[in-house]
């Protein structure tokens, strides 16, 4: 390709507001691989058998759609259990009846006492002492009833907490039987049947992510500054089926950091994928693909910019 016509696909002259020129232009990456960004084997988090399989090879699906699930027969018992025994727990937590009664034979017993104490002032000694000292007794008690009725309302109301996170225990206990997809893709493999026992970490399903793909390639490092393609656009080609070329457009998501022995570094870009039909266009393992960086636009030397302006306009 001469120099005229890589300029012209590759660089776009710009001017800036105080009559700089800058060049903003692409660079081609070297061996590039389309790859997978998300293949997630999902295994079973608890030992039982599969009640259920809920997807088959090719079906789509969201993240968080059920895929399959273990028996939680025993985990269901067990979540009914502690939301009885949380109802129970939380009703006396509520419940003041204990406080208020002790309140009142308080009352009772040191009205009682106080009206004695009076007797004794108009008539002494006619309450014998032992008697006051009993009715005294009687009273203080009954003080003492009300801070144990209140110690155990409020030991009741933590019973109730501890039976509500016996609840979420249960809960979480089902919900680990239920096997779900992390990530929003297309199942392509079941590797259970309905029936079968499953240990926990036993792959169950495995799905794989399409309108996102992974891209790896390399740049030299004497060419092209790693700063320079941070976070910058790319858009690859791929030849598809019958030499049919499309384009598709991404993100540099990566730049390593480290320079190999060859003088070159890494990087990975986000490629959105689309769709024909129900097919998707771009594959995983497609090694044919060209990738294109979109390098930041930064003010060149003045004798790079008077060069590059007259490639641009065919001056000698």
């Amino acid at each position: 390709m001469s120099g005229n016509l890589w300029l012209l696909t590759a660089a776009i002259a710009l001017t800036g507001p105080d009559g700089s020129t800058s060049i903003r232009d692409e660079v081609a990456v070297e061996h590039c691989n389309v790859n997978l960004k998300n293949d997630v084997a999902v295994a079973a988090q608890e030992a039982g058998i599969l009640t259920e399989i809920d997807v088959r090879e090719g079906d789509p699906i969201e993240e968080g759609d059920l895929l399959a699930k273990i028996n939680d027969s025993k985990a269901q018992m067990a979540k009914l259990v502690a939301e009885a025994e949380h109802k129970v727990a939380l009703a006396e937590a509520e419940s003041d009846v204990s406080v208020r009664y002790s309140e009142k034979a308080y009352e009772v017993a040191k009205a009682d006492h106080d009206l004695h104490a009076w007797a004794n002032k108009k008539q002494p000694n006619s309450t014998p002492k032992a008697e006051m000292m009993k009715l005294k007794l009687g009273a203080e008690k009954g003080k003492l009833e009300i801070e144990k009725a209140e110690l155990e309302q409020h030991v009741a109301a933590l019973t109730s907490d501890a039976k509500d996170a016996a609840v979420q225990a249960a809960e979480d206990d089902i919900v680990r039987r239920r096997v779900t997809s992390p990530i929003a893709g297309i199942v392509v493999e079941v590797a259970k049947q309905k029936g079968e026992w499953v240990n926990p970490g036993d792959m169950v399903a495995q799905v794989v992510r399409l309108d996102k793909l992974r891209v790896s390639g390399e740049l030299t490092f004497s060419n092209v500054d790693p700063a320079s393609v941070i976070d910058r656009p790319v858009r690859l080609v791929a030849t598809l089926t019958g030499g049919r070329q499309e384009e598709f457009v991404g993100k540099v998501v990566f730049v390593d950091p480290r320079v190999t022995p060859s003088g070159t570094f890494r990087i990975l870009a986000d490629v959105d994928n689309r769709q024909e039909g129900e097919v998707w266009l771009l594959h995983s393992g497609i090694n044919n693909a060209e990738m294109f960086v979109q390098r930041g636009a930064g003010a060149r030397p003045k004798q790079a910019r008077s060069t590059a302006k007259k490639e641009l306009t065919g001056e000698r």
